[in-house]
């Protein structure tokens, strides 16, 4: 039968809460709040076939997401962040969103391999206009101007929504990250091949940041997770965003424990009355 891509409503399997996935992201603290989010993002990318842009060219800011999925814009945040991570949702360089696995839950089960296959070649066919669009714009003439010479099939209407100073910004950022001496911990594999480690005073920012957290160490574990997960490596300008949300993750894990481990125990012992033994009492048990 012929695939006429109206897609309007999603096809859940049963199962579909009982993955090892959604187990995972509902099991943490505020994680029913962040399926919610995903839920509602699925339905709100349908027409757009997965991907999210408001109109087709306008990056969703947090707040436009709080609004229309009605929770707090901090909330907001984190989600998006435990998402990306999770590997539910990607964000390219210029705020689409892509909701990755959607391609299960539309349509016809005869055709669903061959939707995910095109569904990926249109993400990464997105991202490949994006990075042929900053080659073109960096292309410099013989006198050091900048050329001019946009080549319109690649030049995407979309980024020129994007702000220019905020790039001016990255970019300052960037050069002054590579001549400032690097930390020594393990290096981060980006989606480009390239690496990726913090700065010294960026690190001892991270160590004064999370004291409950081994910086070093944890650097150790993201290096296997890009490892393990070349598909969803971070891209340079992403990066402290991931390292930012697992060192807290992390700090959140320290602080959790302790309060667990005292609930726990109220909760092992709470059913006990307390009773106090004099001396010749003991001494009768330890005798007989």
């Amino acid at each position: 039968m012929a695939d006429n891509k109206k897609y309007y409503y999603l096809k859940l399997k049963e199962g579909f809460f009982d993955s090892e996935d959604m187990k995972l992201l509902q099991g943490m603290k505020d994680g029913y709040l962040y399926s919610d989010i995903l839920l509602k993002l699925y339905l709100q990318s349908l027409r757009q076939e997965g991907r999210l842009m408001y109109r087709g060219i306008v990056p969703y800011t947090p707040e436009m997401i709080a609004t229309i999925t009605h929770h707090q814009i901090g909330t907001v945040e984190k989600a998006m962040d435990i998402l990306e991570q999770m590997g539910f949702i990607e964000i390219l360089d210029n705020g689409a969103i892509y909701m990755l696995d959607i391609q299960n839950f539309i349509g016809q089960s005869s055709s669903e391999a061959d939707r995910r296959r095109a569904y990926r070649n249109m993400i990464d066919t997105e991202k490949l206009r994006i990075s042929e669009y900053r080659n073109v714009t960096n292309v410099t003439t013989n006198d050091g101007q900048m050329s001019d010479k946009s080549i319109p099939e690649i030049r995407d209407q979309r980024l020129d929504i994007r702000d220019k100073e905020n790039k001016n910004i990255l970019a300052q950022s960037s050069d002054k990250q590579t001549s400032e001496p690097e930390a020594d911990v393990e290096a981060l594999l980006l989606n480009d091949g390239t690496e990726w480690r913090p700065t010294e005073a960026l690190f001892a920012e991270y160590v004064r940041l999370y004291p409950k957290v081994d910086v070093k160490q944890q650097f150790n574990e993201m290096r296997c997770w890009c490892l393990s997960n070349p598909q969803k490596r971070k891209t340079k300008k992403g990066i402290k965003r991931f390292v930012n949300s697992w060192l807290a993750r992390e700090q959140d894990k320290g602080g959790n424990r302790a309060i667990d481990y005292k609930a726990q125990k109220k909760s092992q012992f709470h059913n006990f009355k307390e009773r106090k033994y004099a001396p010749e009492e003991m001494e009768k048990f330890i005798n007989m």
